[in-house]
């Protein structure tokens, strides 16, 4: 994953000399890190297993300095090859705004998008065999990010919605564009994982553009499951969240 993106902490920003910064660094970071989500998913395309997602969700620092990482890796092998997918964003502050976001796809089809965004404008780059392209867009308040196939990143747009009914911006980082979906709470049931049945919230996700999807959380808003009807898609935990 390329660190740039991973570094942008506003705390850097500020005047302070190096070896002071460092020791602070040192000494603080650590004890501000907080994993909110980490885990594994078996991923199901038309009923048969066809990968993996490993992912962690971690929270650095707290207010107006807090920066929180999801990081990701597929793996597919369907009939038509293998992919992988590295996919990384990055929130700023309480607010959890939208910062910067790397993806890279290896296999079929291979590429790179690497994108950042300041106040209401995203500015991306991607590189393919076919040359490099960039492309700006705007984004609205209260955006999140969600790309195609990278399942743990709906843990953002479930916190986002609550327990109602809201329509939320979501930022496709490899479509280079944004879309509103309406996120709504669609009732309780469970979730089978391994051997064991889990209480769940399910919660319907209907983008303007795009297809449906369907997000199953435990009552800290963890993903459990999350399917694509019109895709044959489904993502499961292999094992239920820790904590």
């Amino acid at each position: 994953m390329n660190d740039e993106i991973l570094t942008m902490s506003p705390c850097l920003l500020r005047s302070v000399p190096l070896g002071t910064a460092l020791l602070l660094a040192a000494a603080a970071v650590p004890a501000q890190t907080i994993s909110l989500d980490e885990g594994t998913y078996r991923i199901l395309i038309d009923g048969t297993e066809a990968g993996m997602e490993t992912f962690s969700i971690r929270q650095n620092g707290t207010g107006a300095d807090m920066v929180v990482i999801a990081r990701g890796r597929v793996v597919l092998d369907t009939g038509g090859g293998s992919q992988e997918i590295q996919a990384s964003i990055q929130l700023a502050g309480t607010a959890l705004r939208p910062a910067a976001y790397d993806v890279e796809v290896r296999g079929t089809e291979a590429l790179r998008v690497n994108g950042r965004i300041t106040g209401n404008r995203a500015s991306a780059r991607t590189t393919a065999a076919a040359g490099e392209t960039m492309r700006e867009f705007l984004v609205a308040d209260g955006a999140v990010f969600v790309d195609e196939g990278v399942a743990h990143q709906y843990y953002f747009v479930v916190r986002r919605a609550g327990s109602g009914t809201a329509t939320i911006p979501l930022i496709s980082p490899r479509g280079g564009r944004q879309v509103d979906a309406v996120v709504s709470s669609a009732g309780n049931g469970t979730v089978k994982i391994g051997s064991v049945a889990l209480p769940a919230t399910r919660y319907l996700v209907a983008p303007a553009v795009g297809a449906p999807s369907q997000v199953w959380t435990d009552s800290l808003g963890r993903e459990l499951r999350v399917a694509v009807p019109s895709r044959n898609y489904v993502a499961v935990r292999t094992a239920p969240p820790v904590g």
